[in-house]
């Protein structure tokens, strides 16, 4: 088992691995969420499959990256819920 596929359980989040272990693909509030592992142990790197939030981020740590995305799935709600009405 692969440091991302740990992060992934340990954190109690549904996605689908890859054959590999290292890529996970996690169903966001309005995004789907891509984590992949680099090679040669260079760190894991994390997108958002949204025009919005397609910026490709680069972490260390695995749980970082897969918690990075999720709040990027989520973060168009959360600006929108902070805008007051006019």
């Amino acid at each position: 088992m692969t440091r991302l596929v740990d992060a992934l359980r340990v954190l109690g989040v549904e996605g689908t691995v890859g054959l590999s272990g290292r890529s996970v693909t996690i169903e966001g509030e309005r995004c789907r969420v891509q984590v992949i592992e680099a090679s040669w142990g260079a760190g894991y790197y994390s997108w958002c499959d949204d025009l919005a939030g397609r910026a490709v981020e680069h972490f260390r740590d695995p749980t970082e990256a897969i918690l990075a995305g999720l709040r990027r799935a989520r973060r168009q709600n959360l600006e929108a819920e902070r805008t007051p009405d006019r």
